[in-house]
């Protein structure tokens, strides 16, 4: 018989996810373009499972990210997994619309839908239309119905590149029914060392350190990297500084710091790359030669131009390639975005002061390979000193030694998943 205590815990858990579906409905009615997709992708999705479902009789796993980022997490077990079960089939499904939109075609999913806003009814009607053999979390997503439906069926779950904090509800006196959600993992791959000590202290003995599963992604991309004949033709041996995923703090700093370096080359590479944002960027580069990429024909000296505007999404993890250093955008924000798809390359990494919740950030600066900067000068006396010959060595050395140390987590996934199936 559940408590007061558990049942005022789900009763508020369930008002929330109310609000928070009402709350998405009406900036979606106010003209909002994410909140219109989110809610869009969840039109008929129960006829749309059926009609996906009907004739399935192959194994599933499903695999849940809440957005891109989770995703990359996620990929190389969906793969490593796919390669080496004979007839199974993913089904993959995303929260957030900036997940689902870019990887509804991802070649390695059979399906890839949305998920249903989490409700007793919901969670019972989903699972039991996708029959699920396994189930696998990605980083911070916590469902309460999913999961209960998921223990009380008996359906291995499990959580991978979990990350925890102790200011987290989990550690909390509140947290009960937190902690009754992390019950309901068949195992929990953590990244870091504290995050294995944080689960233990609540007695939860299936947890196992793993690292991060990007670190695995990112190296098969570097092994992958796309050649880009107008990058080759644009940096011409040049000193290439690569900006990805920037926002408009970000570009301010870095339109000083090409004013300090005028004969460096500079991609840019924006976050959000709709034409209000790209023509702030021009203007902020207005002093010298900036170019979309879009815009680049035949006839473009490409040598005279200081400024390359990414202008498109999908190019910027092989971009990293021709780049003698990078900056990472989201620092001056809600946070940094990712880091290590540069790091791969062994170059510097540059990004703002908020990025204390990526446990790879902390990594990186311990190694001498990520750099946090603060505002322009430090930015600029950074580039200053990394770009001098034997620093670039020690760096270079120092973040092929961390890729070789950190990566192998999605094996260690993987192998316990198969142990498990047996």
């Amino acid at each position: 018989m559940p408590t007061f205590s558990t049942l005022m815990s789900v009763f508020i858990y369930t008002a929330a996810i109310f609000f928070y579906t009402l709350f998405i409905h009406l900036a979606a009615l106010l003209g909002n373009q994410k909140a219109k997709k989110w809610k869009q992708g969840r039109q008929d999705i129960f006829k749309k499972l059926n009609q996906a479902f009907a004739n399935n009789s192959a194994p599933v796993l499903w695999v849940h990210c809440a957005s891109l980022g989770e995703f990359e997490q996620g990929r190389p077990v969906i793969e490593a997994l796919k390669s080496k079960t004979k007839n199974l089939k993913v089904l993959l499904t995303f929260f957030s619309p900036s997940g689902y939109e870019i990887r509804q075609n991802y070649a390695h999913a059979d399906w890839v839908f949305y998920l249903p806003v989490d409700s007793k009814k919901n969670a019972r009607r989903f699972i039991s239309t996708v029959k699920p053999q396994q189930v696998i979390f990605v980083k911070y997503e916590f469902w309460y119905y999913y999961l209960t439906t998921l223990q009380a069926q008996k359906i291995p779950t499990y959580l991978i590149s979990a990350v925890f904090r102790s200011n987290q509800a989990f550690f909390k006196w509140y947290g009960g029914l937190f902690r009754k959600m992390l019950c309901c993992f068949e195992a929990i791959f953590v990244q870091n060392k504290t995050s294995l000590a944080l689960i233990q202290q609540l007695n939860y003995s299936a947890v196992y350190l793993a690292g991060d599963t990007r670190l695995d992604r990112v190296l098969q991309v570097k092994n992958q990297a796309q050649k880009f004949p107008i990058l080759e033709d644009f940096y011409t041996n040049a000193y290439t500084i690569v900006a990805g995923s920037t926002w408009l703090p970000d570009e301010k700093i870095l339109a000083d710091l090409l004013k300090a370096f005028p004969d460096h080359k500079l991609v840019v590479a924006p976050h959000q790359i709709d034409e209000k944002h790209l023509q702030e960027i021009e203007t902020l580069f207005k002093f010298t030669n900036c170019i979309r990429y879009s815009k680049i024909t035949n006839t473009t000296a490409l040598a005279a131009v200081s400024v390359l505007l990414i202008d498109n999404i999908g190019m910027l993890n092989s971009i990293y390639a021709y780049a003698n250093v990078a900056y990472i955008g989201g620092g001056f924000g809600t946070g940094i975005h990712n880091i290590l798809e540069a790091a791969v390359f062994e170059i510097p990494v540059f990004f703002g002061p908020n990025h204390h919740k990526f446990q790879e950030a902390k990594d990186l600066i311990t190694e001498g390979v990520g750099f946090e900067v603060n505002n322009s000068q430090d930015i600029i006396n950074q580039i200053q000193s990394v770009q001098k010959t034997e620093k670039a060595s020690i760096i270079q050395k120092k973040a092929s030694l961390y890729f070789q140390k950190h990566g192998g987590a999605s094996a260690v996934i993987v192998a316990h998943l198969e142990v498990k199936k047996q």
